[in-house]
């Protein structure tokens, strides 16, 4: 092998293997909601617990499901429950974490997000409100938690009355 070969093959396999050390460790990805919990609710009944992590089964037909992707210089945030009544708008970003708004464009109701990777894990902080005479009014507070996924596609194109049905491997 020829010294130009061996060096060329060397930088190959160095890239591929940081490549392989890095994957999984961005926010860029699938993401597939697993947990969620409700720190506050303006409509929650004077005994409700707040703070309790509840599962969500896996195999829903409309995950909160994420695809997050690098986009110039920054990134862009697709919801696949939602359709274009909500708009997305990235407010920062890095490899690690992202911070955006998903608005309803006829309501008005907001939801923002402020969300950290570890590893295949993603934790999001949701703060919900709607505007209300001139200001806007929280609805809830919560977190929820994602795990990274291979794929996530739209079983269908249009809203049900849940939001667009999905699946995710």
């Amino acid at each position: 092998m020829t010294k130009p070969v061996a060096i060329l093959l060397a930088c190959l396999l160095g890239f591929s293997a940081y490549a392989q050390s890095t994957a999984g460790k961005t926010i860029e990805g699938y993401w597939q909601d697993t947990a969620r919990r409700i720190l506050f609710s303006s409509s929650a009944p004077p005994d409700y617990k707040y703070g309790q992590w509840t599962a969500l089964d896996q195999q829903q037909t409309y995950p909160s499901a994420k695809h997050i992707r690098r986009s110039g210089s920054g990134f862009d945030v697709a919801d696949l429950l939602y359709d274009d009544q909500e708009s997305i708008k990235v407010l920062k970003a890095s490899d690690s974490s992202i911070e955006f708004t998903r608005t309803n464009r006829w309501s008005g109701y907001s939801v923002h997000h402020r969300c950290g990777v570890d590893g295949d894990q993603m934790l999001c902080s949701l703060r919900a409100t709607r505007p209300e005479k001139n200001m806007d009014r929280v609805v809830w507070e919560g977190e929820e938690r994602y795990e990274r996924r291979a794929s996530c596609e739209r079983t269908q194109s249009r809203p049900e009355a849940q939001g667009i049905p999905s699946i995710c491997r």
